[in-house]
């Protein structure tokens, strides 16, 4: 038995971990309902919104795809006390900001929904990164290996 394995973390640290799963579950869960949404549905979105969704590059899907997917599994990890959950955060934050800078900029998604569209994709880089910080000191402190 390594002496990593002795270390036991924090309650704080089951509380994060939890956060972390169920947040990557909510980016899964609206990742899928994204994908699958059926051509009824998008003909309801608003015009300026349904041709953004219309416009963006099938590589672009797949950089949402790796974000919430690496994420979920980078979460799962931390419940498990893996290292690898800081790549696999990494990745994941890595893919989010691709994916948001190419709507965002190459496709100009702010003229169409607004300066506040902004605030929740924020949200989602600030928290990613602070997931790779809480692993990898998590990792640092013996608590994940």
């Amino acid at each position: 038995m390594s002496p990593a394995q002795n270390i036991k973390p924090p309650v704080w640290f089951w509380i994060a971990a939890i956060f972390a799963v169920l947040w990557n579950l909510v980016g899964a869960g609206t990742y899928l309902a994204d994908v699958t949404m059926s051509s009824e549905a998008l003909s309801n979105l608003p015009e300026g919104q349904r041709n953004l969704r219309e416009a963006t590059p099938i590589w672009v899907t797949g950089a949402y795809a790796i974000a919430v997917f690496a994420g979920l599994c980078g979460a799962i990890a931390l419940i498990l006390r893996k290292a690898a959950a800081t790549p696999l955060l990494t990745v994941s934050v890595i893919a989010v900001i691709v994916q948001m800078g190419f709507v965002f900029v190459g496709m100009n998604a702010m003229a169409v929904l607004g300066p506040g569209a902004m605030i929740f994709p924020a949200i989602i880089i600030i928290i990613g990164i602070l997931l790779v910080w809480f692993s990898m000191s998590a990792n640092q402190k013996g608590w994940i290996r």
